[in-house]
């Protein structure tokens, strides 16, 4: 079984992933020590990207209007616009 280190994951992945195709497993080294078993998904199926897709009729600008404040009353206008004159 082949092996590679933590570092060469983040830094060169493609190179860790075909070591992962060509292998079945790879063991990833921490500091010199074994630490993880790297695989591929059993049910993974070469040349397709499975892509997550989102929901079916999910309003974002509703949602985006939800986290806006609401805006004030009129009334409420009215009462700041008073407050400033007195000062």
């Amino acid at each position: 079984m082949k092996t590679a280190t933590v570092h060469q994951l983040r830094t060169q992945f493609h190179q860790v992933q075909k070591l992962v195709e060509q292998e079945g497993e790879v063991i990833l080294t921490e500091r010199g020590r074994p630490a993880y078993v790297s695989s591929e998904h059993p049910n993974r199926q070469r040349g397709k990207v499975v892509r997550s897709k989102k929901p079916a009729g999910f309003d974002y600008y509703a949602r985006l209007l939800s986290y806006m404040p609401k805006p004030i009353s009129a009334k409420a206008s009215r009462a700041m616009d008073a407050d400033r004159a007195d000062r």
